[in-house]
């Protein structure tokens, strides 16, 4: 399990790169694009939309695949996110590369939460789940500061090729170190969102 653990800690280690990397390199960006400084900043919302679609797109189309089946496709969808957005010049391809890669983010951390949720042994769970997320507490410790260095130093361009590198890893992890693992729930879309129903979440959505 140690491995699965390390695997998906690399995983979210990625996403947070990602989703954190960008903050660092704008202006370099803005720059070698030739965009103002706030349209260069829209990539971060671009990347939330992502992570705001994503999840429940692939809840609804996911259930008759493997656990990781799924994060191998969530990854690949990093992969290619991050690499559309480090070879692109035009304001709507960088769009679309920021998009892509954000839309496996929630999901990943749902359908890795899940997975070890089925292979840790009795009391593990919460451990093995902490584990997988500090993988983003790293990449923001850590990771976004290197590539912060890179874009400063040499290109953004180059952050986000080591970002997209890095997925290419995670990528290699998942297929060696994950079990195949099937989620036997079944919960369907739509109960997932009976909690609407309650007063309280329309209380915080009202206060934030």
């Amino acid at each position: 399990m140690k491995k699965t653990v390390f695997s998906l800690a690399l995983g979210t280690f990625g996403l947070g790169m990602a989703e954190f990397g960008i903050m660092g390199v704008l202006t370099e960006l803005a720059r070698d694009v030739g965009i103002t400084i706030p349209s260069a900043g829209n990539m971060i919302s671009f990347y939330a939309f992502g992570v705001v679609i994503g999840a429940p797109i692939i809840a609804l189309f996911s259930s008759k695949f493997s656990l990781k089946t799924i994060l191998l496709f969530l990854v690949t969808l990093c992969l290619i996110g991050n690499a559309i957005f480090t070879f692109s010049s035009s304001y709507t391809m960088l769009a679309i590369g920021r998009l892509v890669s954000g839309f496996p983010h929630g999901a990943f951390f749902g359908v890795g939460t899940i997975l070890l949720s089925r292979i840790a042994p009795p009391g593990k769970v919460t451990l093995a789940v902490a584990g997988m997320i500090a993988g983003m507490t790293v990449a923001n410790l850590a990771g976004v500061p290197l590539g912060t260095w890179l874009g400063h130093h040499f290109s953004w361009r180059y952050t986000f090729f080591l970002i997209a590198a890095f997925n290419l890893l995670v990528l290699l992890s998942v297929a060696l170190w994950v079990p195949q693992t099937f989620d036997k729930s079944q919960t369907r879309l739509r109960e997932q969102f009976l909690f609407l129903k309650k007063p309280e979440p329309w209380f915080i959505f009202a206060a934030t």
